[in-house]
């Protein structure tokens, strides 16, 4: 005797979108309300009103502008991310920008998209999305640690950074990863006259580490002589990470990097 199998219906995920241009929210709307996969359930045309819905509404998925009134999307995405937890959030943007996406990305957006892509794409593209975050998700790892305003600090944070990753990789060579940490770390103690905190993420292709310091003055790289001892730190930064960028916090900065795990040289 046979029995047929049960039809699996994919779970309908819930979407806030955020943007100033009602002709831009109307399109939006019209390619998910076609895909039974999607349920639009709120519109804000600034970050503020955005932030209120997802309060009220906990989404699964956020769309959302980077360039509004009021409110801009990357001032607007941490506070999306502090209201719906559990939300993805998507830049939607016809702003062709690197260091926009990079800095979106930091900021925790899952993804990049352009507006004005055909249903079918825009749609095939949000279900990626998700579904490669949900396999990011499953795959990373996260520790902290918080030090001193010492200079003893830098060494401190290349032994946390090496007894980190050893315990998660021991196979992942760390002395790149070291080297720029202790940078970032010292460029916090002695310019920035401030504790520090280190966050480094084992992801699935890379490591990433943040330094967060109290100081909101945002690094420079400089040109230095390769015999010069100091001022070096953003310059090594530059020249050795896949990618690198900063945030500002509410009181105080982040500065990240990010080296190919493929990559890191002992």
């Amino acid at each position: 005797m046979t029995t047929a199998a049960a039809e699996v219906t994919p779970p309908c995920l819930d979407v806030l979108v955020v943007d100033d241009l009602a002709d831009a929210r109307r399109l939006l709307r019209l390619a998910l309300d076609g895909d039974d996969r999607f349920r639009v359930v709120g519109e804000a045309a600034d970050g503020e009103h955005g932030i209120e819905l997802a309060t009220r509404l906990h989404p699964d998925l956020i769309l959302l502008d980077l360039v509004m009134p009021h409110m801009a999307g990357l001032e607007a995405l941490p506070r999306l991310r502090e209201a719906a937890p559990a939300a993805k959030v998507v830049v939607v943007s016809n702003t062709e920008d690197d260091t926009l996406e990079a800095e979106a990305r930091s900021l925790g957006a899952v993804g990049y998209l352009e507006k004005g892509l055909p249903p079918s794409e825009l749609v095939d593209g949000l279900l990626a999305m998700a579904g490669a975050l949900e396999a990011i998700e499953r795959g990373l790892s996260e520790a902290r640690s918080r030090l001193a305003a010492e200079v003893q600090s830098a060494h401190s944070a290349r032994r946390f950074v090496e007894s980190t990753l050893a315990g998660w990789d021991p196979s992942e060579p760390t002395d790149v990863v070291k080297l720029l940490v202790s940078e970032l770390v010292t460029n916090a103690v002695l310019h920035a006259r401030s504790d520090a905190e280190v966050v480094v993420q084992l992801r699935p292709s890379s490591i990433r580490v943040e330094v967060l310091d109290r100081s909101s003055d945002l690094p420079v790289v400089r040109q230095v002589e390769p015999e010069a001892t100091s001022g070096r730190g953003m310059a090594l930064v530059s020249a050795f990470a896949s990618a690198w960028g900063t945030r500002r916090l509410p009181q105080g900065k982040a500065v990240w990097f990010e080296v190919p795990r493929s990559a890191v040289s002992r």
